[in-house]
């Protein structure tokens, strides 16, 4: 029997702004609980959360519920769905265009490659975003193995659903 509980990391790995703010937030925690031991008990968690939690989705094939939350050590916290059955996984390209500001005449434009899960009640749920083709690909494969399904690519000319 195969797995019967498939969970996707949705959200990128902390950054290092974040690390070093969740770091200083620790250390000032362990400071306080030197002189205040409940206010430093809740810096110190408040500082450990960021490294412990990421955004996900998590699709339970055994009780048929899909759920899309908030993964902090091992359980994900969110509302289940039914989960309908999934027609496929699709990247397609996503040009942003950014309009001048008074500081520049010229408008920029941006492409980023977007993943999607494709569930069959029409629901698309945006799995990851890169600027590299490959990249997004890479990250959607190991999913897209574990549900049994192909990818589709929407970014060559002429491509359809």
């Amino acid at each position: 029997m195969g797995t019967t509980l498939i969970q996707y990391r949705l959200s990128e790995e902390l950054g290092i702004a974040t690390k070093i703010c969740a770091a200083i937030i620790t250390a000032g925690g362990v400071a306080v609980f030197m002189t205040e031991q409940i206010a430093g008990t809740m810096l110190i968690g408040v500082g450990v959360i960021p490294f412990l939690m990421f955004k996900c989705i998590e699709i339970d094939m055994y009780s048929g519920t899909y759920c899309l939350g908030i993964n902090l050590l091992g359980y994900t916290f969110g509302s289940r769905e039914p989960y309908p059955g999934v027609k496929c996984i699709f990247i397609k390209k996503n040009r942003t265009i950014h309009q001048s500001s008074r500081h520049s005449w010229r408008a920029t434009t941006s492409t980023s490659f977007d993943g999607f899960l494709w569930l069959d009640d029409d629901t698309k749920i945006l799995l990851t975003q890169d600027s590299s083709k490959e990249n997004a690909l890479l990250k959607l494969q190991s999913f897209a193995d574990q549900l049994k399904i192909e990818i589709k690519d929407l970014t060559a000319p002429l491509s359809h659903i």
